[in-house]
């Protein structure tokens, strides 16, 4: 996961205070610009720890991953292995969903549960610095990064900019489509989801919506209807509303947006090889028992352990 980033001892300690005088009001201008040139190094250094651990495990080689499994899965619970196996056979790559800079994390906890009851494995979140302005923004970008370490069965990748997670993601093979209230936005309801191919649906900031530089980047915009005197939907909600329509038009026969089952074997060995060191009785047994069988996986992994 990404983590909040940053070592231990005093340093960090002394960045928390401020955080937290800063969230109470009690700063001075110099406080201010520390901290909020500390919590953008923060979130440089969060981005590339996700980037690492993703990359470590898409690293390992099939019979390393084969091996790992073989030695790890005796010692975790029979049920637990089942239950790892059941969602992990239902996951689908087909869609991803991209949140551009956030600003509850409450908001995007709520929305990567949902993610994940759906199925869908991959998720992105922008977090550009510069976009969070002001002490409770700050405050709160912290929590972002919290709430996407703790998001352990996602594939999360956390993007520095608009434009780099655009390319990103164009560069995957997704067409983008975002929810925008625009007047070219298509109503959800109409949405052919199967001639747009592999999809990465946008959501925007919960009070501005999507960016103009999204909106000129994507390929397609659309709405979510409503009736009420509400201009826009909770960010949890919009993603719970735009997944049901996804879902209500998919087949799970392989047709629709959500396609359950489509990631590859490799993928599949290597989520399942994380979810059996996510369940061992102790944290540290996986290492141990690595150890033990002469099994080295990536400093990335093996530090989490």
């Amino acid at each position: 996961g990404g983590g909040d980033g940053g070592g231990g001892g005093a340093g960090v300690s002394e960045s928390q205070n401020l955080l937290n005088q800063i969230a109470r009001g009690n700063d001075s201008a110099a406080d201010f610009a520390q901290v909020t040139k500390s919590e953008a190094a923060k979130d440089r250094e969060a981005a590339r720890r996700m980037d690492e651990l993703n990359d470590a495990y898409g690293s390992l080689t099939p019979e390393l991953v084969a091996s790992a499994t073989a030695v790890l899965e005796p010692y975790v619970n029979a049920d637990r292995v089942g239950r790892i196996d059941t969602v992990l056979g239902q996951r689908t790559k087909r869609a991803k969903f991209l949140y551009e800079n956030p600003s509850n994390p409450s908001n995007v906890w709520a929305c990567l549960r949902t993610i994940d009851s759906f199925g869908v494995q991959n998720v992105d979140v922008i977090i550009d610095s510069v976009m969070y302005e002001g002490k409770m923004a700050i405050s709160a970008k912290s929590g972002m990064r919290t709430a996407m370490g703790s998001a352990k069965w996602l594939t999360l990748r956390n993007h520095m900019s608009t434009a780099s997670a655009v390319a990103a993601v164009r560069a995957q093979g997704y067409q983008i489509w975002a929810t925008d209230l625009n007047p070219a936005s298509v109503d959800v309801r109409e949405v052919d989801w199967d001639a747009a191919g592999p999809v990465c649906v946008v959501m925007g900031n919960e009070e501005r919506g999507i960016s103009d530089e999204m909106r000129h980047l994507v390929d397609r915009t659309f709405t979510l209807p409503m009736c009420g005197f509400a201009e826009s939907f909770n960010l949890s909600v919009a993603t719970s509303i735009t997944l049901a329509h996804m879902s209500s038009r998919s087949d799970g026969e392989g047709n629709g947006p959500l396609r359950p089952g489509d990631l590859d074997g490799h993928e599949l060995a290597c989520l399942r090889l994380k979810g059996l060191l996510g369940s061992l009785p102790q944290r540290r047994m996986g290492k141990a028992l690595l150890k033990q069988n002469g099994i080295v996986l990536p400093d990335q992994i093996m530090s989490l352990l």
